[in-house]
């Protein structure tokens, strides 16, 4: 199954810029390539990215 990537918004291209905007209930994960990043809730990562191979690469509080 395809992940529905308009879920993941709009990609960042820096960590750093993603670790700034996201607030403490959300999370920044990364795709494959680690060249794009992503902030979302803990629910959309469990719904389909995390099956896709999308990792975390901040967590939620941080």
């Amino acid at each position: 199954m395809a992940l529905d990537v308009s879920k993941l918004g709009l990609p960042y291209f820096s960590l750093d810029a993603a670790a700034v905007d996201k607030s403490p209930s959300e999370m920044v994960i990364t795709d494959n390539s680690g060249e794009n990043y992503y902030i979302v809730t803990r629910e959309v990562y469990e719904d389909g990215p995390q099956q896709q191979g999308y990792k975390i690469v901040v967590n939620e509080g941080e």
